[in-house]
């Protein structure tokens, strides 16, 4: 009997392959959200030099089966050609509780502002680690409060691969 991989486990695959790190045990990098990966390379963007959170690449993993054709390729290449660090975070997509203790534990001012763990993760990240967010889903959880919390902790949110460069 020969054994058949399916698509996601050759995109986990891939991710394995890519290096990993604690989560907290860098700082000043930019992290990059799954939707502004799935836009970027849709736009056929260059993405080098960024970093993931493990919870962000499992997500990416799991949207890669309702992408386009040419979209599920362009992740594929852009996992086996790039120098992306993951940052292996304590949680995946899916355990609200995990999510929710992560976020209370790393950034607790955070659930105030973001009610959904799943959106704060990335955030909370961070801010612990003094990182820089690309995202395109800016317009949808920034509000006032949450802009100026973040600013006064020194990210920048951006929502455009020209203005962290």
């Amino acid at each position: 009997m020969v054994a058949t991989t399916s698509r996601n486990d050759f995109m986990r695959e891939l991710i394995s392959r890519l290096e990993h790190v604690p989560w907290n045990s860098v700082t000043g990098l930019v992290l990059l959200d799954t939707c502004f990966v799935i836009s970027e390379l849709s736009r056929h963007k260059e993405l080098a030099g960024f970093a993931m959170t493990s919870f962000n690449a499992d997500e990416l993993e799991h949207v890669s089966h309702r992408l386009h054709d040419r979209e599920k390729e362009a992740v594929r290449h852009f996992l086996k050609q790039t120098d992306l660090r993951i940052l292996d975070v304590p949680m995946h997509p899916g355990n609200w509780d995990a999510e929710h203790e992560f976020v209370l534990r790393t950034a607790p001012e955070l659930l105030r502002l973001i009610p959904d763990p799943s959106d704060a993760i990335l955030l909370a990240v961070a801010l612990r680690t003094r990182s820089t967010v690309l995202t395109k889903d800016r317009h949808d959880l920034f509000t006032a409060a949450l802009e100026n919390y973040v600013e006064k902790h020194g990210v920048r949110v951006l929502k455009e691969l020209k203005d962290c460069r």
